[in-house]
């Protein structure tokens, strides 16, 4: 019973299988409380409106590079410029709609990320908008052409910053989000946060570029520069810019260098400082070739050329418009600028320089290797627009100093002057003047005749200091090289004076001044030895029993005012006299030492009466790095030697400190 009920019941399965065959199948039903559930939506198939924005970042692109060709390469060609530009800013104006439409068309996290992208690209387009206002169509459209000069140049620098800096704010935040994005266009879902952290780092990186370049840009037009490169450019020194004070009359100053020149905008930066200093100059940067009516006014054949020009007084100082050639003129800009500039604002005055008598102009063989010659000092005189000429026994040394005198100098001479010599010199300084004597102790000779020329009293000692000296031998004989910063306030050492600290001079061998008597002289003693110096009466230099320290007299400025010259009692005449104890002083070994130098131009200045030009000429140039055997040797034994040794006992101390304090932890 059993067994047929059971295939009773299978065949009756089976019937019903085999009629569910040819019927439709239908879907399960839901399990219960399932109908209550929504139905999940159907997956999106590819994303097709994202697939399409990836094409819009290299047209976005291609857009701006269109307008750049336009704009810069073909502006001259206006069937080009106009196609180029206008397909540029058409596609961009096309693309922009086409993200708006895009994120009105998506939901969800897709339309916040393309909304964002469609507001980056509509910024650009608003940049090149502002651009547009920056052309000769849109100044005129706005009414800009028409404004003052200085307003239309305000103007511009501020559209044109405005429009870079929102063309990098645009577009570098854009293509960091679109290549954020690219990986998932496809896929289900995207990652909001990746694409949203792209788009902020591109934001970051714009805005520190643009303040980047804002900061640089503000730089620029600031008068404060800081050139640390290797070709700086030397900017104008104190005297330089007191020199273009002075200007009564107006002074035209052309530059001749191509546009965009790398020479050209650091000698611009150079006049730029020196028009400030006087409202009687004008610069102009001008292009040689775009110009040639005005280079050829001017005589101008090359570029890299200065011209100043005063009423029909015309000097050039050429540069080059190379850097690799023109690097060392830059560094010397200020010392041949101002030599030009003292060559158009006045005439050339006349430096006559004793000869016959061993001066240190006339040095040759021993003294010469030594550096005791004058070479220095005679370019120096030139460059402040000094004509030099000997003056002997021939040229009238020992009856009348000529004329047309406006100096005369006498540099250590080492025979002395004849009584005729010394009457002539005297004659001059009483007839008003300017007298340099450079006397010097080494030549065993009386020069006091020289100078009670002008009141003063020669005292022949070697001076020398055993604490304070320069080594140039390396024994005793070195404490005659005196180093001082005792300076007056007195006109002809105003600039030592002022840089007292940082500006010691060098005295290699020199005796000592005072006054010679009462007379109606006005001596000032402009530079004194330090307190610890002595007269080294027996030359031993040392110190002995018997010798005194003190302060001594190494330099005196002598004036006497005259009565009124000329007929109609105009500029009153004035004896001058600048007077050394120690011709070395202006030799050209020491003149390796800037404070000399200055010494030296400050008192040429006070005797012409130009003391209100004193102050630094401003030189970049290489110093000469000089070794002796002495140096060498210990640089030597110093590299070879002594930093190994210490590098190896430094490590030895670190190590066995390092085991010591290994073994106490154990």
């Amino acid at each position: 019973m059993k067994d047929n009920k059971t295939e009773a019941h299978g065949a009756e399965a089976a019937g019903k299988a085999g009629a569910e065959e040819g019927a439709p199948k239908r879907a399960p039903e839901p399990p219960p409380g399932a109908e209550k559930q929504a139905a999940p939506a159907p997956a999106p198939a590819g994303e097709p409106t994202l697939r399409a924005g990836g094409w819009m970042v290299p047209a976005y692109a291609g857009a701006l590079l269109c307008v750049f060709l336009g704009e810069r390469v073909v502006p001259t060609i206006d069937w080009a410029r106009y196609a180029l530009s206008g397909i540029g800013v058409l596609t961009l104006v096309l693309i922009t709609a086409l993200r708006f439409a895009t994120a009105v068309r998506e939901t969800g996290e897709r339309r916040a990320v393309e909304r964002a992208l469609a507001i980056l690209s509509a910024l650009g387009v608003v940049a090149i908008a502002a651009y547009f206002t920056t052309t000769d169509a849109g100044r005129g459209l706005l009414g800009v052409a028409g404004a003052a000069p200085e307003t239309r140049a305000r103007i511009d620098a501020a559209t044109t910053v405005g429009w870079v800096a929102l063309l990098a704010i645009a577009t570098v935040p854009l293509f960091f989000g679109e290549a954020a994005l690219a990986p998932m266009r496809r896929a289900e879902r995207i990652e909001v946060r990746r694409v949203r952290a792209a788009t902020l780092s591109g934001v970051t990186l714009a805005f520190a570029a643009v303040y980047s370049a804002l900061f640089v840009y503000g730089a620029s037009q600031l008068d404060l520069k800081a050139d640390f490169s290797y070709y700086r450019t030397a900017r104008p020194g104190d005297s330089t810019k007191r020199v273009a004070e002075s200007l009564t009359a107006p002074l035209k100053i052309t530059a001749f260098f191509p546009q965009q020149n790398e020479v050209g905008a650091e000698v611009e930066g150079y006049l730029r400082e020196v028009k400030a200093a006087s409202p009687q100059i004008t610069v102009e940067m001008q292009d040689r070739l775009l110009v040639p009516a005005v280079a050829k006014e001017a005589k101008v054949t090359q570029d890299g050329v200065i011209v100043l020009s005063r009423d029909a007084s015309r000097e050039t100082v050429t540069i080059g418009a190379d850097m690799k050639t023109a690097g060392a003129k830059l560094k010397s800009l200020d010392a041949d600028f101002q030599k030009a500039l003292l060559k158009v604002i006045r005439t050339q005055r006349i430096a006559y320089i004793t000869v016959g008598h061993g001066e240190m102009n006339e040095a040759a063989g021993k003294a010469a290797a030594e550096g005791r010659t004058a070479k220095n000092l005679r370019k120096l005189l030139e460059s402040q627009n000094y004509q030099v000429k000997d003056l002997g026994l021939a040229e009238g040394l020992g009856s009348e100093i000529p004329k047309d005198a406006y100096v005369v100098i006498v540099l250590g001479p080492e025979k002395e002057f004849l009584p005729e010599e010394v009457a002539a010199l005297k004659r001059y300084a009483d007839g008003g003047g300017h007298l340099l004597l450079a006397l010097d102790p080494d030549a065993k000779v009386d020069l006091n005749p020289l100078a009670g020329a002008v009141g003063l009293a020669w005292k022949p000692e070697v001076l020398a200091n055993d604490r304070i000296y320069v080594r140039r031998r390396y024994n005793d004989s070195d404490h005659t090289m005196l180093v001082t910063q005792r300076y007056s306030s007195h006109a002809s050492v105003s600039t030592l004076s002022r840089h007292a600290q940082q500006a010691p001079t060098i005295f290699p061998g020199a005796a000592s001044l005072d006054k010679q008597g009462e007379g109606d002289l006005k001596i000032d003693f402009v530079v004194r030895s330090m307190g610890e110096t002595f007269a080294d009466a027996n030359g031993n230099f040392k110190f002995d029993e018997g010798e005194k320290r003190s302060a001594y007299n190494l330099a005196a400025a002598v004036s006497k005012q005259l009565a009124p010259g000329g007929e109609d009692g105009g500029e009153k005449q004035e004896l001058r006299a600048f007077v050394l104890a120690d011709a070395d002083a202006f030799s050209d070994a020491v003149f390796r030492n800037e404070p000399n130098i200055v010494l030296a131009l400050d008192a040429l200045r006070w005797l012409g009466g130009e003391e209100s030009f004193a102050g630094e000429i401003t030189t970049n140039e290489d110093v000469r790095i000089e070794h002796t055997k002495e140096k060498d040797q210990v640089w030597f034994w110093a590299t070879i030697l002594v930093a190994p040794a210490l590098v190896l006992g430094l490590g030895l101390f670190i190590t066995r400190r390092g085991r010591r304090a290994s073994g106490r932890r154990a």
